[in-house]
């Protein structure tokens, strides 16, 4: 990724394409354009030549229908086709021919295709070049690859310490390979780096002070004492030493001509607010030539009455002025109290460089906040209580060399040790270069062999000498126990319980979003609080944690669910870490019951009986029952899981393998809170359930979930 300018705030997700649930957002587009480029085969240009873009932009509109609530121009495009039939015909075909031989006659049809809709998916795919899961062309790279599941994740001996799951991974190599460059391509920014970089000497930062470190650096300002500049930063400090260039049209003390005005303080979202910017402007003015009371009070009305537009546009989201609503000091305090130079003559001066001040503090807010969330799924910095720091801290201190990051956290190309990349050209852009290529940490981190190993010494040590099998599960443990204190404040049984019962009406969407995570979507919260109750009902025996196929932020939040290769959640582990006796998976879905009729019953048999095959043929013992947890059920569902006990089934990733006897009992999200009062036979209640399932019965009993229920309930 290139930056145009020393101004310029790097962003890693475009405008367009910005959402709370960024990381749900990449994966869904990846794996949309997956499907365009390399099962349709199209290539990504806009029509005529190819409708890969118009029918990218279509699938993100189907994918999230909660978030793109509004898509006039898309709308007005498929009316005008509605009127065309031979062109949308050709469209929905794909005919490139038809649609080259017939262009000029739908002219402005293609114009407000591109221009509407078009552009929209070039903006949203560019998130996934900038992070290397595709060329610029669109091409989904190796490292989009493993995003997809298509490549397994093979960690190296570093990797496999941190307690975190192959998504995180995914994420944490890309975040430590992102660099900024000039636009020569000689300089470079890696915001990542210097985000760890940070949290290694500062230990714990305000999160607006750790943002504005992380977000305000630019290739083009490389620091020269960075040590100091880290240790001695204060919030806001990225604004003072901001230089602002001021048009020379503005170095008067003369009254600004209107037109001026408007063309120097602009507001591209709404035009109405440079009215308000302009009658504050002539309010200070009046004040500045007369120092009455009448004028002040005029000044601190408009400023009352606009305040949130005109703090946003010249107070950096902050008052412009120290007086409280209401408040009518005498003009002689007021103008000792307040910034002097508002009230001067270089008042123009003054205003404009709190306008450019205030906007670039807007832009650093807005970015920040993205870029905190696509850090949040490296899963190794927690933001919990308006603070950044490192999770796992002292395992990070072993694993990253602050060296080595303190290097790599800006430089020149040409005195990048790593050979590998030592040019732009070879660092990104193209399928093949060292960002859109598989690393895994110890390369990124350039770290020899030797360098590993005394690394992996230093993690020992700092565990008091244990094995490396010891040290992992004792990091697995500690981080079990960070999670189980974490759901005993946060979600405590009678929370979860009133949280699984607003998912029976999907008008609570926007709640469920807001009291457990703006940045997940909710089918990825059900499956996280499912497994909440689920731990809950066990008595809390299960490591619910290491069950979750969900990947999770260092402070425990869901971020997004798992791909369709494996079950929601698979408990193999009791709470203290270690192999149960028995496994058992839970598929919850929030489809209707109409709905899993076409959704849900081929992947929940799919799992099971892979689940059940891949324990037998570990020859484990452990006895695998699956749970298939949602709103409601139909009576062919219900009846077909009873059903499908009796008869063997084919593993779909072994063809030669076959299992009976799998069982899938059917459980309501409100059936499964109640049974949070029957923890105490929690076991017993799976071996009932297991019963259910004999294949001994001739008669089949249409009731027979209903009754069972009944009679544990």
């Amino acid at each position: 990724m290139k930056a145009k300018n020393s101004t310029e705030i790097f962003n890693l997700m475009d405008t367009n394409g910005r959402r709370d649930d960024v990381i749900n957002a990449l994966q869904g587009y990846i794996t949309i354009l997956d499907e365009i480029i390399n099962t349709k085969h199209m290539k990504w240009k806009s029509l005529p030549e190819s409708t890969a873009q118009f029918q990218f932009y279509e699938q993100a509109l189907q994918l999230s229908p909660d978030v793109f609530r509004v898509h006039k121009n898309y709308d007005d495009v498929i009316d005008k086709l509605e009127e065309a039939s031979e062109l949308k015909e050709a469209i929905e075909a794909g005919n490139t021919d038809w649609l080259q031989e017939h262009q000029i006659e739908y002219t402005d049809i293609f114009r407000k295709i591109d221009n509407g809709i078009e552009d929209r998916a070039r903006h949203y795919t560019s998130n996934l070049v900038k992070l290397g899961f595709t060329d610029a062309d669109r091409n989904v790279s190796a490292a989009g690859d493993t995003l997809l599941g298509k490549t397994e994740i093979v960690k190296d001996e570093l990797e496999k310490l941190l307690p975190v799951n192959d998504v995180n991974i995914i994420y944490l190599r890309q975040l430590l390979k992102l660099r900024i460059f000039t636009k020569e391509g000689t300089a470079y920014y890696a915001p990542f780096c210097m985000a760890v970089y940070v949290l290694l000497k500062r230990k714990r930062l305000s999160q607006s002070a750790f943002a504005e470190i992380v977000q305000s650096q630019n290739p083009y300002r490389l620091i020269n004492d960075l040590d100091t500049y880290i240790d001695e930063y204060t919030e806001g400090q990225c604004l003072e030493d901001l230089a602002i260039e001021i048009p020379e049209e503005l170095k008067t003390p003369d009254q600004m001509p209107e037109e001026t005005f408007r063309k120097m303080f602009p507001n591209r979202k709404t035009a109405s607010s440079v009215d308000k910017y302009y009658a504050f402007y002539m309010k200070l003015r009046a004040l500045y030539q007369n120092r009455t009371q009448d004028c002040l009070d005029a000044l601190l009305s408009v400023c009352e009455d606009n305040s949130e537009i005109l703090n946003k546009a010249f107070g950096s989201g902050r008052s412009i002025f120290s007086v409280r609503r209401g408040e009518r000091p005498d003009v002689a305090h007021f103008l000792e109290t307040e910034d002097a130079e508002l009230f001067s003559e270089n008042m123009n001066e003054r205003l404009f460089r709190r306008f450019a001040l205030s906007k670039y503090a807007d832009e650093l807010r807005e970015k920040s906040d993205t870029t905190r969330r696509i850090f949040k799924a490296t899963g190794i910095i927690s933001f919990a209580n308006g603070y950044a720091e490192l999770a796992s801290r002292e395992l990070c201190e072993c694993i990253f060399d602050s060296n080595v990051l303190k290097r790599m956290a800006m430089g020149q190309m040409e005195n990048d040790p790593n050979a590998l990349y030592n040019s732009y050209e070879t660092y990104e852009g193209k399928n093949g270069t060292f960002f859109c290529d598989i690393q895994s940490m110890e390369i990124i981190l350039n770290y020899s062999k030797r360098v590993s190993k005394e690394i992996i010494e230093d993690v020992r040590k700092t565990f008091e000498g244990a094995s490396i099998a010891d040290i992992y599960r004792a990091i697995r443990k500690k981080r079990w126990e960070e999670f189980v204190s974490y759901v005993d404040l946060h979600y405590p049984e009678e929370r979860v319980r009133e949280l699984l019962a607003l998912f029976s009406d999907r008008t609570n969407d926007s709640r469920i979003k807001q009291e457990v995570n703006p940045e997940a979507t909710v089918p990825t919260i059900y499956e996280y609080i499912v497994g909440l109750a689920w731990y809950y009902f066990s008595g809390k025996s299960i490591n619910i944690l290491e069950a979750y196929q969900l990947t999770l932020s260092a402070d425990f939040e869901p971020i997004t669910h798992a791909g369709g290769g494996a079950g929601d959640i698979v408990i193999r582990k009791d709470s203290k870490c270690e192999d149960s006796d028995q496994v058992i998976m839970l598929e919850a879905t929030l489809m209707n019951a109409n709905s899993q009729k076409r959704g849900e019953w081929e992947p929940v048999l799919r799992h099971s009986v892979n689940l059940k095959i891949e324990e037998e043929k570990a020859g484990t013992g452990r006895k695998v029952t699956t749970f298939f947890i949602a709103d409601s059920f139909d009576c062919n569902t219900i009846n077909i899981w009873k059903a499908v006990s009796s008869v063997p089934l084919q593993s779909s990733a072994d063809k030669d393998k076959f299992t009976d006897h799998v069982i899938i009992m059917p459980v309501s999200h409100s059936e499964l809170g109640d049974l949070i009062d029957q923890k105490s036979r929690y076991r017993e209640i799976i071996d009932e359930v297991r019963a259910l399932f004999d294949v001994g019965d001739t008669d089949f009993d249409m009731e027979w979930r209903e009754k069972f229920i009944r009679e544990v309930l």
